[in-house]
């Protein structure tokens, strides 16, 4: 039976960059976060040589319409839009800052060792990472791509595993602690021609989260993702989600998907709450589209908390419209 909710309409327009010219409106709710994996966020707010739009885009809400019992979560009114310009990922467009210069290890007894960093093809676009660090017992790390810095802490024996996506077919990844470089290894990923993903990056107490609606789903049912259902990679369904949070707090947010995949509905949702209403939020989107990669950051106005609350959604484009092409 399907869960019958009460839902705060928000009407929404969504301006852009001069770029893009689009328009959108948008509503409907969103459930709270649970749980994540201690990990992962953009390395760094520097974008190297990156040009940015002249005017980052933001949303401006309206209107309010309250439905209450609608009987099922419809938002066919509203067709969304493209929020990330059709572009292909060159060097301007890296997400981060170059990854720091290798300093002294830390050392513990004179027999600890040197730290032991090693990669294995853990899916497509995935890699496990497995770090043997005695010298670091219950230490914090930093992990780092050219795109991402994922947080992690050893165990009491140095040890430290994880499985992390990769953003393109060759990645060199460095390992950090305390500040200092203790490990680095080349990782090469297969199979990116093969999926998609949306990159949500935001701080860590942002209500607005990423959901995905595969094969016409509606709000809960089995092919609505979010980062508290989210699948697992090894899933035969469609997609799977995953959630990262970085040391500074940062939330990040990946929904990857087969590129057979096309009856996809991607949304940012927040649901509104007195420490929210009335203040702006936002964060950055990525998308990548086989092995090319397009990056917008995105503000929302919330609007003055409604007596009997309710959700603001944001629709995004499917991956099939992005017409990204593939990185040379």
């Amino acid at each position: 039976m399907r869960t019958i909710r009460k839902i705060s309409m928000i009407g929404a327009t969504f301006l852009l960059a001069a770029a893009t010219g689009h328009v959108m409106q948008s509503v409907g709710p969103r459930p709270q976060l649970g749980a994540s994996l201690v990990a992962s966020s953009v390395a760094r707010d520097s974008w190297g040589n990156r040009v940015e739009p002249r005017e980052e885009p933001r949303v401006q809400l309206i209107s309010k319409t309250v439905l209450r019992n609608p009987p099922v979560y419809h938002f066919a009114t509203d067709p969304g839009v493209g929020i990330v310009p059709a572009t292909v990922r060159t060097s301007g467009d890296r997400f981060t800052s170059s990854l720091p210069q290798p300093m002294p290890l830390k050392t513990g007894a004179a027999d600890c060792g040197h730290a032991v960093l090693s990669v294995t093809p853990a899916g497509d676009g995935l890699s496990k990472l497995e770090l043997s660090a005695p010298c670091h017992p219950d230490t914090k790390l930093a992990i780092r791509d050219a795109s991402l810095s994922i947080a992690g802490q050893t165990d009491k024996s140095g040890a430290f595993s994880a499985i992390l996506p990769l953003l393109a077919p060759m990645t060199s990844l460095e390992v950090t602690a305390g500040g200092s470089t203790i490990a680095q290894v080349e990782a090469a990923a297969s199979g990116l021609d093969k999926i998609n993903r949306a990159i949500w990056v935001t701080d860590g107490q942002s209500p607005l989260h990423l959901n995905a609606y595969e094969n016409g789903a509606q709000f809960d049912d089995a092919g609505h993702l979010d980062v508290t259902k989210p699948r697992t990679p090894d899933t035969s369904l469609g997609g799977y989600m995953q959630s990262f949070t970085s040391a500074d707090g940062k939330r990040i947010e990946i929904y990857t998907a087969p590129k057979t995949l096309t009856a996809l509905k991607l949304q940012l949702e927040a649901t509104l709450s007195s420490e929210d209403c009335g203040k702006p939020v936002g964060g950055r989107l990525m998308r990548m589209h086989g092995t090319g990669t397009a990056a917008m950051p995105i503000t929302l106005d919330l609007p003055a908390c409604p007596s009997d609350g309710g959700t603001v959604v944001l629709p995004l484009d499917g991956f099939e419209s992005q017409g990204l092409t593939a990185q040379k």
